[in-house]
């Protein structure tokens, strides 16, 4: 019962964690549930042009096929993302458009895709780091090189490398054409920690200089993990997206890039090689210490309220949260008990800084109105937006020129902008799959990993058929999509 349940929770917290708060831009960003796992198009998207076909002519013509009327831009993005003033004062000064938000559906959007629906939105929100290889893959994602190549808004020596995970060639993530653009991001793997609880532990605060290693944080969090008749009070570690210490995709992938690997191949998810099987003992033992929540010691709390709640002394969170303390009431008048550290590293590994979600939108590669929809994104991904975005602190801009508007006040804004101006130094594209949803990946992941922690099965058990699983998927997939 209790595996269950926990299973069930962690599937939709990882979901609602993943769409809901990795935008970074407001607590109240909605579900993009993106991911296009059933999705229509059986395009070649293995080519670098996938999803492009409209691109070199919407380029050129306007796409306006209304005769004259304002076209109708559907904008799929959260309430708190953008505001309906936003979008007034964006139809007012383009009497061309009718901008309309919707909200984020996933079912609703791949029934959508799926039926070739005109109501299908225009500019879609997606995960950039973990959904547009699969997104461009099945050819759902224009190919927006000529609108950049073209846009005085978005200068290429002012773009961070973080733009990046918006690139896919087929094969590679980061490199190729660019199909979308982060409203804002952050390095997903770097470090919260609770100050006090390291002083009433009598331990000295890690430098937020240099990085730790992941068995350093492992260690630190056997040492601040408490206990009371049994049961845990306090955890010493949290990770945001899995709301607990589990094996997951998105933490294996940082730690085998710190080791100069990948996690995936031609052939599938390369689990049964030394660093990957280390890595997923890790985290094993992590479950088995215990330091945090996993399916052995299920709790109910968020992380966000176990971390501002003083229930957890380090959460592996982004610099958006940021924006979180400041705005809590029971955190933001005590922000100097806070601090940020750069993401940890593997031993004899190097410094990684990586986003997990940097959430933004790709323009629907069947738009019937390309050049409306870029107009949008403009509007959205640069100038003011992008201005105020910087400003609020709930996320970092993707343009060198905005960083200094991030919060810069108080000596815990400086902090924490000190950390992450270092992190632009180790910016890197984590390779996920284009074949396999990440929402899959993770199923499989929790149906095989749980057993293992209750020793009900081993590692190289759940490797086997995860393997086989993630293969089997990833052939259905290139066989739908035709590569």
């Amino acid at each position: 019962m209790q595996t269950k349940k926990w299973a069930s929770r962690l599937s939709v917290l990882t979901l609602a964690t993943a769409f809901a708060l990795t935008g970074c831009g407001s607590a109240t960003n909605s579900n993009s549930g993106g991911s296009a796992a059933n999705a229509g198009g059986t395009n070649n998207a293995g080519t670098a042009n996938a999803g492009g076909d409209a691109a070199a002519n919407g380029a050129a013509a306007s796409g306006d096929a209304s005769g004259g009327a304002p076209v109708t831009i559907r904008f799929n993005m959260g309430d708190g993302e953008v505001t309906k003033e936003q979008i007034d004062a964006f139809n007012k000064e383009h009497p061309n458009i009718k901008l309309v938000r919707v909200d984020s559906d996933y079912n609703k959007l791949m029934a959508q895709v799926a039926a070739n629906s005109p109501d299908t939105p225009d500019l879609i929100r997606v995960q950039g780091s973990s959904e547009i290889p699969f997104y461009v893959s099945r050819g759902l994602a224009l190919n927006l090189d000529p609108y950049f190549e073209n846009s005085a808004a978005f200068p290429k020596d002012d773009i961070l490398d973080i733009a990046n995970v918006y690139r896919f060639d087929g094969t590679m993530q980061g490199q190729g054409p660019i199909y979308g653009f982060p409203k804002d991001w952050s390095p997903d793997y770097d470090l919260w920690v609770n100050k006090k609880m390291f002083t009433e532990a009598g331990i000295p605060l890690p430098s937020d200089k240099e990085p730790m290693t992941y068995d350093e944080m492992l260690d630190l969090a056997k040492k601040l993990t408490k206990k009371q008749n049994g049961k845990i009070t306090q955890y010493g570690l949290v990770d945001m997206f899995t709301n607990g210490v589990i094996a997951n995709q998105d933490l294996l992938l940082h730690q085998l890039a710190s080791l100069g690997e990948q996690l995936y191949s031609d052939k599938g998810i390369e689990l049964d090689t030394p660093d990957a099987k280390k890595a997923l003992q890790y985290w094993v033992d992590a479950v088995k210490a215990p330091v945090g929540p996993s399916p052995l010691n299920t709790e109910t709390k968020s992380f966000i309220d176990l971390f501002t709640q003083n229930k957890s002394a380090m959460m592996l969170c982004g610099y958006w949260f940021s924006g979180l303390l400041r705005t809590t009431d029971s955190t933001k008048n005590n922000l100097d008990d806070y601090m940020l550290l750069p993401s940890p590293m593997m031993d004899g590994g190097k410094r990684v800084e990586a986003a997990r979600g940097a959430s933004g939108s790709i323009i629907y590669s069947k738009t019937k109105h390309p050049k409306e929809a870029w107009t949008v994104f403009e509007w959205f991904y640069s100038g003011q937006m992008a201005d105020e975005r910087a400003k609020s602190g709930w996320g970092l801009p993707v343009f060198q020129s905005k960083m200094a508007l991030l919060p810069q006040e108080t000596a815990f804004d400086k902090q924490a902008y000190g950390v992450v101006k270092d992190d632009l130094d180790y910016i890197q594209v984590l390779g996920y799959s284009p074949f396999v949803a990440s929402q899959a990946i993770t199923s499989t992941f929790d149906q095989q990993f749980t057993p293992v922690y209750f020793d009900k099965s081993t590692i190289d058990d759940a490797i086997g058929k995860i393997s086989k699983n993630i293969a089997d998927l990833m052939q259905d997939n290139k066989d739908l999509t035709g590569n």
